[in-house]
């Protein structure tokens, strides 16, 4: 018996224009450019239109030869908005784009020089926007993983090579896994630094020198010989981060505060306007073509006008998203990162009428000058804490208000987790737990109230 079927399959072609527009939406700046300039050497149909290029009598002379180039042509020179582009009065460079290095950016310069492949970059910058200016990991790993959907193995592969990176002692958790990774980074090995470190940290804090003898059975001159050697080691690797170290990353897009609020730039001074080759439409258009040269020319022709789509359509998104996070973090642009609010890709998705993964991928390895520094795309998109009236605040703004709170104590009397929580609870209406506040303390790398009082 014969079955008739009807279905739905993309041609090879479309799934691969698809899978091309897929790819140029998460390429980085530099990495768009190389993308141009390959797809430039491929497809002899496209160009680069220079600056005193005119298209319009190209139009004129193919008008007569039919329909279809005509509209090429007009469709595919360089857009209204690539002129303008090039009358708009852009923001001084220097003010905007020249800021003081910090940490993250001397480690994002290593991940892009170090043998970090093009998905443990994109997982880097996840774990390397959550480094603090100590040098420590603010956020648990397991965090982490819900904001950015990578797997806690992922995460934990990467941030090991991380920890390789200079200043050493970068990346750690804790103070104790801060000097473990410095005593690996050294040719010198020793049984007993690993034990005490290991098992004995605890005591070596509180400086229980008689204990740790009496535990590991070593004479107390040899267990100083380990103090000694522990106090060579950087507790807080970020804080000597040299502000002479030269930012290498590039801003993709630029946020400048205005007389009317904050305005959204692309980075595009770069990228050149590609268009149709004058050359080969007017070649197409002659009627004595051979029919093979001409089907090849116009193959060339339909790659050139997806390229050339996917192109504008990621400059557009990039656009619509950038001043979509500004929307939806107008504090953070005003106050700083203590205003960080909570965010998820789905709000921004929703808001500009693109799927969640668009979002996903047009904020991946893309960096944002704002008036308060370089930061990378998917740093608007914290995780929250909820206050009692159902509000949410970023996890950022509560760790500054934690340490603000300890930094303004009774150094005689120091504050409990507990009387933390009732502070926050109290003047701030956020709604914690202790064991949270201790978290969050441990990632300050703040003493509890005991090892905190002066007498």
């Amino acid at each position: 018996m014969l079955e008739l079927k009807q279905t739905q399959k993309l041609t090879p072609i479309l799934t691969q224009q698809l899978q091309q527009a897929i790819k140029l939406l998460q390429l980085s700046q530099i990495e768009l450019l190389e993308a141009i300039e390959q797809e430039l050497k491929e497809n002899p149909v496209l160009e680069i239109k220079e600056t005193s290029d005119d298209t319009d009598d190209t139009v004129e002379t193919v008008r007569e030869e039919g329909d279809e180039v005509t509209e090429l042509l007009e469709r595919f020179s360089p857009s209204e908005d690539s002129r303008l582009r090039e009358e708009r009065e852009y923001p001084d460079y220097e003010n905007i784009v020249k800021k003081p290095s910090n940490l993250r950016d001397f480690l994002r310069w290593q991940v892009g020089v170090s043998e970090f492949d093009s998905h443990e970059r994109v997982v880097a910058e996840w774990i390397i926007e959550n480094i603090d200016d100590n040098g420590y990991l603010a956020y648990p790993l397991d965090e982490i993983v819900k904001t950015s959907g990578y797997p806690l193995e992922t995460l934990q592969k990467v941030l090991k090579k991380i920890q390789k990176l200079d200043p050493p002692g970068v990346g750690a958790r804790n103070l104790q896994e801060c000097i473990l990774i410095q005593y690996e980074l050294q040719d010198k090995k020793d049984p007993l630094f690993e034990v005490i470190i290991a098992s004995h940290f605890d005591l070596l804090q509180k400086n229980n020198l008689k204990e740790i003898a009496k535990r590991t059975h070593y004479p107390l001159e040899r267990i100083k010989e380990i103090v000694s050697w522990v106090k060579e080691f950087d507790p807080k690797p970020g804080r000597n981060f040299s502000d002479d170290y030269t930012s290498y990353v590039i801003p993709d897009v630029y946020v400048v505060k205005t007389e009317g609020g904050f305005e959204v730039f692309l980075n595009d001074d770069d990228i050149p306007d590609v268009r149709l080759s004058r050359y080969y439409v007017e070649l197409y258009a002659k009627k004595k073509l051979n029919t093979e040269t001409k089907k090849y020319i116009k193959h060339k022709i339909r790659q050139a006008e997806w390229f050339i789509k996917s192109l504008q359509q990621r400059q557009r998104t990039l656009y619509m998203t950038a001043t979509s996070i500004v929307k939806f973090q107008k504090e953070f642009f005003e106050g700083g990162i203590k205003y960080l609010k909570p965010l998820i890709l789905k709000d921004i998705a929703h808001d500009i009428g693109v799927h969640e993964s668009t979002i996903s991928r047009i904020t991946t390895n893309k960096y944002m000058s704002t008036p308060h520094g370089i930061f990378e795309m998917k740093f608007f998109f914290p995780t929250g804490i909820e206050k009692n009236d159902g509000n949410m605040l970023s996890t950022d703004v509560v760790m500054d208000l934690i340490a603000e709170i300890i930094r303004h104590e009774d150094k005689t009397k120091p504050l409990t987790d507990e009387k933390i929580v009732d502070i926050l609870m109290k003047e701030h209406n956020i709604r914690i737990a202790r064991r949270t506040v201790a978290k969050y303390r441990e990632i300050l790398n703040i003493q509890p109230s005991k090892d905190r009082r002066i007498a």
